[in-house]
């Protein structure tokens, strides 16, 4: 008879003494975990390179790097974002506390350690780990059940589209299903089915504008709105294509969702010392442009869409180090995002 068990959750011990890590060990033992050890922080962070870990239990004072900094450069591997960092430590001041919370940890424990404590806060956030496990791959799973049949009605409009063109329902279905598909791409991405880290290749950032206009010139001519392209023809940027297709897809679905009838989404692409792109559109003034990056924020208006685009753009922007900035004024908004040149 076959039984399953399910894998015994693997957790990163990271103490330069070695008495403080067998001493850890032994306080959690009865939860029946893997135990994976680093006597350093520059170890600690190989490791979590090299294997999917459920929790790190992180020393700060340490002689290489600091717990502090190796916390934030996990948290900085986009695969590991979820990854739960408790901090054990004999500093116990509130300002010792906050700037470990502030590097991305999610509990810190004075030394000395209490045993039940350790044991309570460990199997708290190991039951919130696995129930995040769960949802996310019911999610995945959810999301490749989705695929195919919205896949079929892309392209069953598509292929209506070529025997009735010039249909104004025909137009109108098609656009619904690319937009339906581009928040499938956000929800797939902000999950973050992908879970090996994109590699970054040289885009002609003019070329790739170009296809993504052309993707998006139906949904703009439904609400009747024209897409205006003005770029130099070599534009190089060293970027994932996933990340700078997201970038672009969300950034110009938001200037049609938001742009007035009859009006003109203007895109130029402008060469210097870097490469600066601008999207500007007419139509609803942002009210708190400052704010448009941050974590589910919306405006006020009724469109399609889930408001994660600009949350996933905003992301990218940190994560690779591209400026972005918002500014909106007299029904004008433009965003000027300033990519670093791949020449």
């Amino acid at each position: 008879m076959f039984t399953y068990k399910p894998d015994r959750p693997k957790v990163l011990l990271v103490d330069d003494k070695v008495r403080n890590l067998i001493l850890i060990k032994n306080i959690l033992s009865p939860l029946n975990l893997d135990f994976y050890i680093a006597q350093n922080g520059e170890e600690a962070i190989k490791r979590v390179t090299q294997t999917t870990f459920d929790m790190v239990l992180l020393d700060i004072v340490m002689p290489d790097i600091d717990g502090y900094e190796v916390c934030r450069r996990i948290k900085s591997i986009s695969r590991e974002r979820d990854l739960s960092i408790l901090f054990m430590s004999a500093l116990r001041t509130h300002e010792d506390k906050t700037k470990g919370f502030e590097s991305g940890a999610d509990d810190y424990l004075v030394k000395p350690l209490y045993e039940k404590e350790v044991l309570a806060r460990v199997k708290l956030h190991l039951k919130k780990r696995s129930l995040v496990k769960h949802l996310t791959a019911l999610l995945k799973r959810s999301y490749h059940e989705l695929y195919n049949p919205l896949s079929i009605i892309k392209t069953s409009a598509e292929m209506f589209g070529y025997r009735h063109p010039k249909n104004s329902y025909v137009d109108t279905m098609h656009a619904a299903a690319k937009s339906l598909h581009l928040i499938y791409e956000d929800l797939y991405y902000a999950l973050g089915a992908k879970k090996e880290i994109p590699e970054r290749k040289v885009e002609n950032l003019a070329k790739f504008l170009r296809k993504r206009v052309e993707y998006f010139t139906l949904l703009a001519e439904v609400k009747k709105i024209r897409i205006e392209l003005d770029t130099q023809d070599e534009c190089l940027v060293e970027i994932p294509s996933s990340d700078l297709q997201r970038i672009i897809d969300n950034t110009i679905s938001n200037a049609i969702k938001y742009s007035f009838e009859n009006t003109t989404i203007h895109i130029s692409l402008i060469k210097k010392m870097n490469i600066i792109l601008k999207i500007t559109n007419h139509g609803s003034t942002i009210i708190n442009p400052h704010y448009i990056f941050t974590d589910g924020y919306r405006e006020a208006f009724d469109t399609i869409g889930m408001g994660i685009g600009l949350e996933i753009v905003a992301s990218i922007c940190q994560r690779l180090n591209i400026h972005a900035v918002v500014e909106s004024a007299n029904g004008v908004t433009t965003f000027t995002y300033t990519f670093k040149s791949g020449n």
